[in-house]
């Protein structure tokens, strides 16, 4: 894929509630990189909570809420491993013989993990801005 012009970003219910400014902070790593971020207000969850407890009409409904925040032919970044899994793996399934089944496969065809688009689609080098610094890393068990 080359570089887009334009990015959809989904700040998930976590980030959104708990980490607004990890948020920022990955919406800007896109932007330093002349893309423009799209974050529509309306967007809430993925629906993994509920997918994952086993109330799948309930996940279908909030996946379709979120799912009318992407109307655009452009990529979905997602800076969460779980919720970009649940995008691209889980809502094809979810929404297999629902009229929003091309619709769904066309935007999870298309949706990456930040750190998967800022490195596969972008292939952005980093400068060592000196001093080390100490840095936690979790890599995703749910994606």
């Amino acid at each position: 894929m080359k570089k887009p012009e334009n990015i959809y970003f989904f700040g998930t219910c976590l980030i959104d509630l708990l980490y607004p400014k990890a948020g920022l902070a990955g919406m800007q790593l896109v932007q330093r990189e002349g893309i423009n971020v799209i974050f529509p207000q309306n967007q809430t969850c993925c629906g993994q909570p509920a997918f994952n407890s086993g109330y799948r009409n309930e996940a279908l409904d909030v996946a379709r809420n979120l799912l009318q925040c992407f109307p655009k032919d452009i990529p979905l970044v997602v800076p969460s491993g779980s919720c970009a899994g649940m995008i691209k793996h889980h809502w094809p399934e979810l929404f297999k013989n629902h009229p929003e089944e091309q619709s769904v496969k066309r935007l999870s065809d298309q949706t990456y993990e930040l750190t998967q688009f800022l490195t596969d689609v972008l292939d952005i080098k980093l400068e060592d801005l000196g001093q080390p610094v100490k840095v936690a890393i979790h890599t995703s068990c749910a994606a």
